[in-house]
């Protein structure tokens, strides 16, 4: 860990201390529940500790943001424009209709997340998965980064430290705009001085919360923002409304939320002006071929090295872990060839196995933390079942200390597994927030907790 690491963990477990942690607790947990930050009906979880992270590291996030946001653009139009790649990206059926439609703006990556392990002492970085066609957490985010920003230890922290942070709504706001102005360039049109907006989820969706607080934000900024159900649109062929307001802009949640059966038939308005490109609509369902945990086996199979510039390979080789589609096939391991699925059973221990198409952590199998039987049951699965799986090499996990509050005692620090999480607004780098768990899969549909990062320097 580097000096100033060190010494900002050391004064902030000090400084917590005589700053009544408890107490602190107890307000976040309030101004958490006045803004409804629920999932699942329960408060958002979180920690009494934001992730500090030395402010020199900022450059290294910055540029394997960019380059890995750009060969993914490019697996994106290989994909959609030469038909390449087929075994990793498997779109099909009603995502694969709705992502062949031009977005009618460049790119195919707008608002993207990238999961990863740093980890400080080493300096190691390494990609786990890109979440690409749905995102959330943003606006969790912003209002979690407030009340951290409050909190009397962090307050009193500031007076011998410098805190650098993100807010990711507000670069939201000029990436949403900036493909507005691109999407009415390429359609011909002027842009709106104000065009309405909405964001748009399901009625139950668990990151309605999430949602709520981009409303909030953009009606604060003086534009007619309003949550959409997909099922709520009109569209008369020409102009789509929502509530008797037409809809220029939309930001999305779950292209699940449209396509499931339960939704499809009363999403067909909203589906059609898709196709007539009506409305700008971000993201687009294409950027659902980023979503395949298979994609990292594009990036780092030397036989696709061909696709990608020299800077993009080198960040390859460095920061994506070997990773290959679970299959019968020849491959190489390390500079050696191997015949993949009897490498992949005896050497669990080296790698990790995911469903290709999988989220939330579910169904993430960690070979040294399980058995052969279930290593070797999950491999037959995926083999017999037809249900893709994704090998990859086992990426030491890094930890850090939070806070343990429990009935309003405080009871010291715990250490936590942590995942940091960068955000790529149109292929920049927009900030970042960690997910922390006790577990080996980090996620907090699994248990864990969010909590914002400070960049930190000395005053």
């Amino acid at each position: 860990m580097t000096g100033i690491l060190q010494r900002i963990n050391a004064d902030f477990a000090d400084t917590l201390a005589k700053t009544d942690p408890a107490a602190q607790m107890q307000t976040l947990a309030e101004r958490m529940t006045d803004k409804q930050m629920l999932m699942e009906g329960k408060l958002f979880p979180t920690f009494l500790k934001p992730y500090f992270v030395d402010k020199k590291v900022v450059p290294l996030l910055q540029n394997v943001t960019r380059n890995l946001i750009s060969s993914l653009n490019k697996i994106g139009d290989l994909y959609f424009h030469e038909g390449l790649f087929r075994e990793q990206i498997r779109l099909q059926g009603r995502t694969a209709d709705l992502a062949a439609i031009d977005p009618g703006y460049p790119g195919h990556q707008i608002i993207n997340r990238l999961d990863i392990f740093y980890v400080p002492d080493t300096g190691e970085l390494k990609l786990l998965e890109y979440n690409c066609g749905d995102p959330s957490g943003m606006g969790w985010h912003d209002q979690m980064l407030e009340m951290f920003l409050d909190l009397p230890v962090i307050k009193k922290l500031q007076d011998k430290y410098e805190f650098h942070v993100d807010w990711l709504v507000k670069s939201h706001f000029k990436t949403f705009f900036k493909k507005y102005r691109e999407w009415c360039a390429q359609k011909g049109v002027k842009p709106e001085s104000k065009p309405n907006i909405s964001f748009v989820c399901k009625r139950d969706s668990t990151v309605l919360g999430d949602f709520l607080a981009f409303v909030e934000y953009y009606q604060a900024m003086g534009f007619d923002t309003e949550f959409g159900d997909p099922r709520d649109f009109v569209y008369d062929g020409k102009t789509l409304t929502l509530r008797g307001k037409p809809i220029h802009l939309i930001y999305r949640d779950a292209i699940d939320d449209v396509i499931l059966d339960p939704y499809w038939d009363d999403s067909q308005q909203l589906v059609q002006a898709l196709r007539d490109n009506a409305v700008c609509f971000v993201n687009p369902v294409s950027a659902a071929s980023g979503d395949w945990k298979s994609i990292l086996e594009i990036q780092t199979d030397a036989q696709y090295a061909q696709y990608f510039s020299v800077e993009e390979q080198d960040i390859h080789n460095r920061h994506v872990p070997w990773t290959r589609t679970l299959l019968n096939k020849k491959t190489d391991y390390r500079g050696e060839a191997v015949d993949l699925i009897p490498f992949v059973r005896n050497n669990k221990d080296l790698l990790v196995l995911k469903p290709n198409d999988g989220y939330g952590g579910f169904g993430v199998l960690v070979g040294r933390y399980v058995n052969d039987t279930n290593w070797n049951a999950m491999i037959d699965k995926s083999l017999n079942e037809n249900i893709i799986y994704t090998v990859q090499d086992f990426v030491s996990i890094p930890t850090d200390e939070f806070p343990v509050v429990e009935n309003g005692e405080f009871r010291g620090f715990s250490p936590k597994n942590v995942n940091l999480n960068l955000w790529s607004h149109d292929g920049e780098f927009a900030g970042s927030f960690v997910r922390a768990a006790e577990g080996s899969v980090i996620n907090v549909h699994q248990g864990g907790g969010m909590v914002p990062v400070f960049f930190v320097s000395g005053k």
